[in-house]
């Protein structure tokens, strides 16, 4: 019996070593990142984990191409990560099928994340039927490229400012032989700024479909006679765009900021007879904008974490650090403040379209509606259909999908 108390006194310190020891093992987290995004990421785990010593982040890369059917798969199975890449026209599939934890109490608590520091066009992309389900992470724009020299040969002094001067340049510039601009008669992304500067929609307050209102009717016509008139050729695959723009025979554009590095590389010939500018005005200047969120996944056991992994990327100083990394446009809106970004003429053309920018509808359904307006733009775009019956072809698709 005397030796009980030196047993007990054992125990209980061992107790407390294995304690201390579970206590002082790190938190496992486990980050989902896409494409390029996952071979750079590295950099910002790291500087992470030296500001929290008590996580430790696993980053494992997916690429694009089979990231959506292995959130599915992930899904089904109960294997997701903690914390996920999602692009912004994924956010209503899964979100609205419960695979993201809805975030709004964390915001509430948050000094490092509130709606005001993002830009307002890529915060509507986290946002599904009225709750929170990611934080932008990055963001892109499109805007206009154009060959200043050759504008201003044809007495154009500044890049096209309305519609109208637009189809005015692109006529004047096709005169000498090319074609006006280049354009995509199936790439959404480039049609849906027609539509959005024309004040047209895809679908009303309700839900349904707005593509036979006036609004979208006209954009559509307007984009498709710019084929029909040869001022953007009807079909440009395989077409090196960079060689194009430099011998003028595509002399504008409409992309984001990742071809100003890429066109002074490709191209480095026509450097100072180039720039870009914010979108042409029908009724406003949108353009379309894009990016990815980070989410956290529901079924995730480590959320706190994840959301402390968030609120650290979504810090304005590391949203511009990971724009040094990466050359992914910040979505936190003060860092645009920083020399980098706003000593930069033409980043700050990207930075002042941002603030007319606007996403697809954010919907569960959009993957299959945007197939549908590519296939009817492309049949407009090719004259098999008018602008209106294309437009009602493309109502009874998304009637149909809805």
């Amino acid at each position: 019996m005397r030796r009980l108390p030196l047993v007990m006194v054992c125990a209980a310190l061992l107790l407390a070593i294995t304690a201390s020891s579970m206590a002082a093992a790190p938190a496992k987290l486990t980050v989902w990142a896409m494409g390029a995004e996952a071979q750079k990421i590295g950099q910002m785990t790291a500087k992470f984990e030296k500001a929290n010593p008590g996580i430790r982040v696993t980053v494992q890369a997916i690429p694009w191409s089979a990231a959506h059917d292995k959130i599915i798969t992930a899904v089904a199975g109960g294997t997701g990560p903690d914390v996920a890449q999602m692009g912004t026209t994924w956010m209503a599939e899964f979100g609205s099928i419960g695979v993201f934890e809805e975030l709004s109490r964390y915001i509430s608590k948050s000094k490092a994340v509130e709606k005001g520091q993002f830009f307002p066009g890529s915060w509507g992309t986290c946002v599904v039927v009225g709750k929170v389900y990611g934080i932008p992470w990055y963001v892109d724009t499109r805007a206009l490229f154009y060959r200043t020299d050759l504008l201003a040969a044809k007495g154009f002094k500044q890049a096209p400012r309305t519609w109208e001067e637009l189809r005015a340049a692109a006529v004047a510039l096709a005169a000498d032989g090319g074609f006006g601009m280049a354009l995509s008669t199936n790439n959404y992304q480039e049609f849906m700024p027609f539509v959005w500067q024309n004040g047209g929609r895809i679908l009303d307050e309700k839900g349904r479909p707005a593509v036979t209102e006036p609004e979208f009717i006209e954009a559509l016509d307007f984009y498709a006679k710019l084929f029909h008139d040869k001022l953007a050729p009807i079909d440009s695959g395989g077409t090196d765009l960079f060689q194009e723009f430099a011998k003028g025979t595509m002399p504008m554009y409409f992309s984001g900021p990742w071809m100003i590095n890429l066109t002074n590389e490709q191209v480095p010939e026509i450097a100072g007879k180039w720039s870009v500018a914010v979108c042409p005005k029908k009724k406003a200047r949108t353009s379309f904008v894009g990016g990815c969120n980070l989410v956290v996944f529901r079924d995730s056991k480590n959320k706190d974490a994840a959301w402390r992994f968030i609120e650290f990327m979504s810090d304005a100083g590391n949203q511009l650090e990971w724009f040094g990394v990466s050359g992914c446009l910040p979505a936190a809106k003060a860092s645009w403040d920083a020399a980098e970004l706003s000593g930069n003429p033409m980043m700050a053309v990207f930075r002042e379209q941002l603030d007319d920018a606007q996403a697809p509808e954010n919907v569960p359904q959009w993957a299959q509606i945007e197939a549908a307006i590519q296939r009817r733009v492309q049949e407009a775009c090719y004259g098999k259909k008018t602008a209106a019956e294309a437009a009602r072809a493309l109502e009874a698709d998304i009637k149909a999908i809805r």
